[in-house]
């Protein structure tokens, strides 16, 4: 055989192993399509499946290295920081020089996201000024420190007392420390117990709380039904949050969402007796509580278990939401997952995707765009190809799934207006009014 015919089938056996390969993807979409049509069709209740995905990803366990518990104390210079306390990152503190410190950071296992996420109390004997290097270990600089002295009211550090090093694997900041404990943390604290707290303050008359399970550490999974009245025959919008620990600007806008969705306006009240909500605001509070970077308990990214459920946290949620659905006898309208990274963006289906409700996502963005113009973030549509919750959505229920990425400097009073209007032009978009 001469090369130009082994070049020929060469090229036709590729172009048939990527035909085969396009083919089955093809096939995986419409069977999940099929199966979700024949659900509403035939008024079947949902059932929990497995999915294949192309992007393949092990969410066995992993193993992790807990942080240890402790308090440091420089006796001869009056300094002590700890990192005894929910959601604090601290893997360990040491004196480099006079009035210098270091504090460590190391990630819970890897590889992992670059999400060197750290939290701490510092305080001296009497009133000193002292640099203290923050060590990112395996990890690049992302958070820019935040202060407070009573774990609620934080600012910035600011910009000329902090300085990130030339290649990104430390940073120092300049603190005056004092009797009075300081609170060190890449972004605000939200733990767990912070999000039942806020939780409770919700309307007892349309939002209903329920443990729905437990994490491997025992912590609670709550869950939150919104609606007016019976939620028999509503439509049902899904909202997730904290899936990855450091993403608190991601839960900020989730708190600011739900606060306007409960508001008792008219708009809201409309809305909320024709559809529900199920929340599911802090889905990894061990990872929270921990201070990871953005593994659960079982050192899994939780937002790459959306195929086989080998996490307690995501399996549980999931058959809470098929049980909700079905209990309503209806489905799925929108998931929406709220996340936080570098910049705003919102991740959305690529037009491959044929939704139940084509083209709510990119309507639903420019109407945000138009009302809020400090926000233009990147529109980022994909095919349904990785096991992700915003692709579970669709192939479970062949709905929209958006995941909501709020930048981790977004301002945050611009966090709240997107949160704010983000659930007023949903609810225009659902019912259909100008």
């Amino acid at each position: 055989m001469n090369m130009a015919l082994i070049s020929q089938k060469v090229t036709r056996d590729l172009i048939g192993r990527k035909t085969i390969k396009t083919l089955n993807e093809m096939k995986n979409l419409f069977f999940a399509g099929f199966i979700t049509f024949l659900c509403i069709s035939c008024n079947r209740p949902y059932q929990l499946q497995e999915f294949e995905y192309t992007d393949k990803i092990d969410t066995n366990d992993h193993p992790i290295n807990p942080q240890e518990k402790k308090r440091y104390v420089m006796m001869e210079e009056g300094v002590s920081a700890d990192n005894l306390f929910d959601a604090a990152r601290m893997n360990n503190f040491s004196r480099l020089d006079k009035d210098k410190y270091e504090v460590l950071i190391n990630p819970e296992n890897s590889p992992i996201n670059m999400s060197p996420w750290y939290a701490f109390r510092i305080y001296a004997e009497t009133e000193k000024t002292v640099e203290v290097t923050l060590n990112y270990g395996q990890g690049r600089h992302r958070y820019w420190p935040k202060l407070s002295y009573d774990r609620n009211n934080w600012a910035s550090v600011d910009s000329a007392n902090f300085k990130i090093a030339d290649d990104s694997l430390s940073a120092t900041m300049t603190l005056v420390l004092s009797p009075d404990t300081l609170w060190v943390a890449a972004q605000e604290i939200i733990n767990s117990s912070d999000m039942k707290n806020w939780v409770a303050t919700l309307p007892k008359d349309i939002a209903k709380t329920e443990v729905i399970g437990k994490t491997r550490l025992g912590r609670d999974l709550l869950s939150v039904e919104i609606s007016n009245g019976e939620t028999k025959g509503k439509d049902i919008v899904v909202v997730l949050s904290r899936q990855h620990p450091p993403e608190v600007t991601g839960n900020l806008a989730m708190m600011a969402f739900l606060n306007e969705i409960t508001n008792g306006s008219p708009l809201s009240t409309e809305f909320l007796s024709k559809y529900s909500l199920a929340v599911y605001p802090m889905l990894n509070p061990d990872g929270v509580d921990l201070g990871h970077w953005r593994h659960n308990e079982g050192g899994i990214d939780l937002n790459r278990d959306w195929a086989y459920y080998r996490q307690p946290e995501v399996k549980q949620v999931c058959e809470d939401i098929i049980r909700t659905v079905n209990a309503a006898g209806s489905t799925v309208a929108l998931g929406l997952d709220f996340h936080s990274t570098w910049s705003d963006i919102y991740y959305i289906y690529d037009d491959t995707v044929k939704s139940s409700r084509q083209g709510f996502s990119r309507q639903w963005i420019q109407q945000i765009f138009d009302r809020v113009p400090e926000d233009q973030g990147e529109i980022s549509p994909f095919a349904v190809n990785s096991p992700v919750s915003k692709n579970w959505f669709y192939s479970q229920f062949n709905a929209e799934g958006i995941t909501y990425e709020i930048g981790d400097a977004t301002p945050r009073d611009l966090i709240k207006e997107k949160g704010k209007v983000g659930a007023q032009e949903m609810i225009k978009i659902l019912l259909d009014k100008k």
